[in-house]
């Protein structure tokens, strides 16, 4: 295979004494995490940035075992791998300030996981089952395009990440395969406007409305939290709504994550050139009801900028214009029509009397100033 990198994530189904060892590994990883993390703002100081060596780290490390003597009961290198993430944070922390200075990993705030390496002489998987230092093997279930993946002869494992969200435990594997095949260019270019309105929350130059809807996961969130406020604390019945409370929270994740996973695929299929204005980021749009999520754009570029790298390295991909008046102008005749109000969906230009939606304008302008030219395209004339 190649070395294209991908991660695959599969659904463990673990026995009771698994689950046991699982916790125990989760909590220890954390442990190790949070302990070498104090030894280091005991020797440096609180406010200290300063990169510690793999050497000093790797002290810390064998002080912190001798301390906890339990951490021997768990699996070595997860205990490693909790030593280089903390060491990365540190150099992600000084490489840019976009990334904070490592913090104490909590157990409310902090997804429980562990991540074993893999030695280039073994084979984790075999069939439907992977094989775990110091846990065993466990089955996992999979689709059949990903268990072919993994089963692979020269599949090439680099690391394995257990984690667990709340309800079930999964694995995720760091593998090299070779690369997707390549999509063929269609010539074809759009232009998108970004709302935070009912009319859809992605309108395109060809018309197209996209719309995500979890009201209804939003609305179970909320009665399943006013029957907990309800029960007594830890009681029986608060446990069972609190698993029904996760469901519903993992549910609506999920659909989130395929939702916008098959629209970008689906664009970059269709399109070379996807067009949209450079203030997407301060644009919330908010989902649902009376209890909101906030759609997350800045993931939605990123995925669109990656899908175009991935399967059309050769396209312009994702592109960038001014949103000045892109909703005020007319795409026909290029009157600016400066008394137009937020509220207002549909208007007529007062120059040429073309009945315009205003979404659907914006995404044409957008599209049209792209190409450096104001009516230089005709879209819906």
């Amino acid at each position: 295979m190649g070395d294209f990198i991908r991660g695959l994530v599969v659904k463990l189904h673990v026995t009771p004494e698994q689950e046991v060892e699982f916790k125990k590994n989760y909590g220890c990883t954390r442990k190790t995490y949070n302990e070498l993390l104090n030894k280091y703002k005991a020797k440096h100081g609180e406010d200290s940035t300063e990169i510690p060596t793999q050497k000093e780290l790797n002290q810390f490390l064998k002080e912190t075992k001798k301390e906890l003597p339990y951490l021997k009961e768990t699996e070595s290198t997860s205990l490693q791998q909790a030593r280089d993430d903390l060491h990365k944070s540190f150099k992600n922390c000084h490489k840019s300030k976009r990334h904070n200075p490592p913090v104490y990993h909590s157990k409310k705030k902090t997804r429980p996981s562990f991540r074993q390496t893999v030695r280039k002489d073994k084979r984790p998987v075999e069939k439907n089952t992977l094989t775990l230092r110091k846990h065993g093997k466990v089955t996992f279930s999979t689709s059949i395009e990903y268990l072919d993946l993994l089963n692979h002869p020269y599949t090439k494992f680099n690391s394995i990440t257990v984690y667990f969200d709340g309800l079930n435990h999964y694995a995720s594997f760091n593998i090299e395969t070779n690369p997707p095949e390549h999509l063929e260019l269609t010539e074809k270019y759009i232009g998108c406007d970004i709302n935070s309105n009912k009319n859809g929350w992605l309108v395109t130059s060809e018309m197209q409305k996209e719309f995500f809807d979890v009201d209804h996961e939003n609305q179970m969130i909320k009665h399943i939290n006013k029957l907990m406020s309800q029960c007594r604390n830890m009681s029986r019945r608060w446990k069972k709504l609190q698993k029904r409370l996760q469901k519903w929270y993992n549910k609506r994740t999920n659909q989130l994550n395929d939702y916008i996973e098959k629209l970008t695929y689906n664009l970059v299929k269709k399109y070379d050139i996807i067009v949209f204005e450079e203030n997407y980021s301060t644009i919330k749009i908010l989902i649902g009801g009376e209890e909101n999520m906030i759609f997350p754009l800045s993931r939605f570029i990123k995925r669109l900028k990656d899908k175009f790298q991935l399967y059309k390295p050769e396209a312009d991909g994702v592109q960038f214009v001014k949103p000045h008046n892109t909703s005020r102008t007319c795409h026909h005749c290029g009157h600016i029509n400066k008394e137009l109000k937020v509220k207002t969906r549909n208007w007529k230009c007062p120059k040429c009397g073309k009945i315009l939606d205003r979404d659907t304008n914006a995404a044409i302008n957008i599209l049209n100033r792209w190409f450096n030219g104001d009516g230089l395209i005709k879209y819906l004339n």
